[in-house]
């Protein structure tokens, strides 16, 4: 068994695995000593300009960073800011501040000033780093969000008058002798703040230790023997986070590009790189599938597709599955509070994320917070053996988000079954209300998905007359060439549901979906596009 039930206390357990590296150093420490068991070892490749950064690279240009800032007088706990998209340099500028003890927060690199004020005025960065297509818009954000002016650094920037990164990769002449200091109790020391998903509202800054990153990543997940990783996501996603420290700690090369997903760009990575091991959205796979270029697509080469971040359907993965040979599709559920949760890395189930993951625990709970038998659905609460830091500077959102043992409120809707496969029903906050009765957004959508001609849906509440229940709303991005009618699908819908649950706020048929980053549904704005569109009828 991948996980194991406590009949008692009705928690689910992933195995018990001690971490295979120290959570009582720094993570730094860590990643320096495992770059030197093999110095040779190309552990980067850039795919936009083909070079390469072998493990020694790597340990030289992060000692330089870590030594560069230790003389412009950062230390210790000095918060640094970060919008960068996958470059070169922006992993040994990662190690070498996690070398010195400075926590970073990873913003999206194309957040607008908004976005980027409201997570600077949490942190008051000391430290930013940015890029040259998004340096106005990083110091706009500074000047309204920070009190005391950071320094700000640009990477590869011809620009002239500004903070270049390469003056942190200079020499300096004490590199032979650098020994990794000891930073204190890594159970406390903050790594990094990742910023929630946001996708039902403003993103809170999520602490992670150095422990947590170590007994996280430190144990090499089954099957973890791969010769070259992909990700689009950049460190802002905690996809991002999950696939540099796979393939630093586990010695995997991977393969970055600035560049964010397109169709075309994807399908050429794959035929120009042996990549055997890529993770997307199912929203970029299902791009991919109506790609007139998936017809010829060789992809013998991919060991694992995995998936996650939102639901993938069965029919997404059986079409990629059709296409690889050789491989197979995972799914899988995370987030930026623990890392990876659960995947189906053993045994596929139609509709689950697969089971919990090492030094994981799960319970489902009821409103009152009581656990719940296997197959009953209620809340997902978790814990990981490490301490979760909680909210950075949010005692608020900790209080809500954490039970007085640790465990962690998800606010996922979910249940386990009795083999402890963990099926996600719908967001607690993404549920709707008509009338008393509860409508999950995803149940309607798996309906209308199977219509013929909807290419993407997505299901919101419109408020009623009175604003007390929500009418469930389908919003469509029609198949090319398709004819589909609102009444179309209103029929199809309406004809097999319990009547609370019938789409009574209509039908909405759009180019296309706000979405994140890393491809999910932006709910919120799609509910916002909607209601702007029933306020001008």
């Amino acid at each position: 068994m991948l996980s194991t039930f406590d009949s008692a206390t009705k928690v689910w357990s992933g195995l018990h695995r001690p971490p295979l590296l120290n959570p009582e150093a720094s993570l730094g420490q860590v990643l320096l000593h495992t770059f030197s068991l093999n110095p040779s070892k190309v552990i980067q490749i850039d795919a936009d300009t083909g070079r390469s950064m072998t493990n020694g690279e790597l340990q030289l240009r992060a000692i330089r960073m870590a030594q560069n800032l230790k003389k412009l007088g950062f230390c210790k706990g000095d918060m640094v800011s970060m919008a960068c998209a996958n470059s070169e340099n922006v992993t040994p500028l990662v190690v070498g501040l996690l070398i010195n003890g400075m926590p970073f927060n990873t913003l999206a690199p194309n957040y607008g000033v908004d976005d980027m004020v409201h997570m600077m005025k949490i942190t008051q960065p000391k430290l930013v780093f940015c890029d040259a297509n998004n340096y106005e818009t990083v110091q706009k954000a500074v000047e309204l969000a920070v009190k005391d002016k950071p320094l700000v650094y640009v990477l590869e920037s011809e620009m002239n008058g500004v903070n270049k990164i390469e003056n942190l990769f200079k020499e300096t002449g004490r590199e032979q002798l650098f020994v990794p200091p000891y930073l204190g109790d890594s159970r406390q020391l903050l790594a990094m703040i990742l910023c929630s998903s946001g996708t039902t509202g403003l993103p809170k800054g999520v602490c992670v230790s150095h422990a947590h990153l170590i007994t996280m990543y430190g144990n090499r997940f089954p099957g973890y023997n791969f010769q070259l990783l992909f990700n689009f996501s950049p460190l802002f996603w905690a996809t991002g986070v999950f696939t540099l420290m796979i393939s630093l700690i586990s010695g995997l090369t991977r393969l970055i590009t600035r560049k964010p997903f397109s169709e075309d760009w994807c399908f050429e990575l794959l035929e120009r790189f042996q990549v055997d091991w890529i993770f997307t959205p199912p929203s970029y796979a299902h791009l991919l599938l109506q790609h007139p270029r998936v017809k010829t697509a060789n992809w013998s080469n991919i060991r694992l597709w995995a998936m996650g971040g939102s639901a993938a359907s069965e029919q997404i993965r059986d079409s990629i599955e059709a296409l690889l040979p050789n491989g197979r599709t995972s799914n899988g559920l995370g987030n930026s509070e623990i890392g990876g949760i659960a995947f189906d890395l053993i045994k596929r189930k139609p509709g689950s994320v697969g089971n919990l993951l090492p030094n994981i625990k799960g319970k489902i709970v009821d409103e009152d917070g009581t656990a719940l038998d296997n197959g009953v659905r209620g809340e997902l609460m978790l814990k990981f053996s490490e301490k979760i830091l909680g909210y950075y500077k949010n005692p608020e959102a900790n209080a809500n988000s954490f039970d007085e043992e640790g465990w962690l409120r998800t606010g996922d809707i979910a249940y386990f079954d009795e083999e402890g496969y963990l099926f996600l029903v719908d967001r607690k906050k993404d549920m709707l209300k008509y009338r008393n009765y509860q409508i999950s957004p995803t149940d309607l959508e798996s309906i209308v998905a199977k219509i013929d001609g909807v290419s993407q849906v997505c299901v919101v509440g419109v408020p009623d007359e009175d604003g007390s229940s929500d009418l469930a709303t389908a919003v469509i991005v029609k198949s090319q060439g398709s004819r589909l009618t609102g009444d179309d699908v209103l029929k199809a819908v309406n004809d097999q549901v319990a009547d609370f649950k019938r789409l009574r706020g209509g039908v909405f048929f759009v180019e296309e979906f706000p979405l994140t980053a890393t491809g999910k549904p932006l709910r919120r704005k799609i509910r916002e596009i909607v209601l702007s569109l029933v306020k001008s009828k």
